[in-house]
């Protein structure tokens, strides 16, 4: 995989002739790789630059700016944090979709303690993430409606799993300058626990994606381009058809790395299972060199589960990898 396959989101509305081309290339892409650039996606450029802007005034503010926001003072896992450790080279605010206060109560899953408000430093800061998360979400699920097709599900099958809304997860990540000259990881090798992953970055570059073969191949940022990454959940609905795709950050030597990952996911009360259709081909997998963090073994069946309670499981309750709860 010298290069990702570029794809041109135009082609989702485009006639039948052009999105049918486009739904091939997205299918071949997430089902070789796991990973795809994406052009023409419809999120203005102006946003995409002032949520860019605005993640980088908020990361040069003052520590105790920053502390104020710190998701130790959150019920629902949201806000600020620092990770400077082994695996994690960087700090990060931590947003998901807002839901009215009060959505958990005594005798309502554990999992609904992640339902409500963000801690948003300031009104316009909201304004401009909120409308990003909006118009992220919409593109997610336009490139979830075209992979369904790939599987012959009917329109809007991941849409229309809940009555609930999607548990939108968005975090605004700076990636320090390596503390010294050895190569270091601002974030350690890892699949996302999503359906798809979308990702906003800055120009600094960083980000590699692991082959099939385990080899790394680095993702030049480009102006106006997403990258999109297949997350455990659709590898493990699709049974294998589609591949999440292990992807790391390796710390930027002289200024910090911005990004914005967008977890596109299900609602918390969703129930997530392998669909009825035959597994995918057992392909070979090359010796893995380094622990890559997933949730579900690489290879291993899963059984059932509720999305919210296996996100309570790693966010309230602190189990985030090889989690034997979603394995049969």
């Amino acid at each position: 995989m010298p290069h990702p396959v570029t794809l041109d989101a135009a082609g989702i509305a485009a006639g039948a002739t052009a999105r049918a081309a486009f739904v091939r290339g997205l299918g071949a892409a997430c089902r070789d790789e796991g990973f795809l650039l994406l052009q023409n996606h419809g999120i203005p450029a102006e946003l995409c630059r002032a949520v860019l802007a605005d993640a980088a005034a908020f990361f040069a503010r003052p520590a105790a700016d920053k502390e104020r926001l710190h998701i130790r003072h959150s019920t629902n896992h949201r806000g600020f944090s620092r990770m400077q450790n082994s695996r994690d080279w960087r700090e990060q605010l931590h947003f998901a979709a807002e839901w009215p206060e009060g959505a958990w109560s005594p005798g309502k899953p554990d999992h609904y303690r992640l339902a409500g408000g963000n801690p948003w430093p300031d009104a316009a800061f909201a304004s401009t993430l909120l409308r990003y998360m909006a118009a992220v979400q919409a593109l997610g699920f336009r490139l979830l409606d075209a992979l369904g097709e790939c599987l012959g599900l009917p329109p809007r099958h991941f849409e229309r799993l809940s009555d609930e809304p999607p548990y939108l997860l968005l975090k605004l990540i700076s990636y320090h300058v390596q503390p010294a000259r050895n190569q270091r990881n601002g974030v350690a090798a890892h699949c996302d626990w999503s359906w798809i992953t979308i990702l906003l970055q800055d120009s600094t570059g960083g980000l590699e994606v692991q082959d099939r073969n385990g080899e790394w191949w680095p993702v030049p940022p480009q102006p106006g381009i997403l990258a999109v990454n297949v997350g455990e959940l659709l590898e493990i609905q699709s049974r294998g058809h589609f591949r999440a795709a292990p992807h790391r950050v390796i710390s930027p030597a002289t200024r910090q790395r911005v990004s914005v990952p967008a977890f596109i996911n299900p609602p918390l009360d969703a129930r997530i299972a392998p669909l009825a259709m035959p597994p995918a081909p057992i392909a070979p997998h090359a010796p893995e060199k380094e622990h890559i963090h997933r949730v579900v073994p690489q290879g291993a069946a899963c059984e059932a589960f509720v999305f919210g309670e296996s996100e309570w499981r790693r966010k309230g309750l602190g189990g985030w990898c090889h989690d034997p709860r979603c394995l049969s």
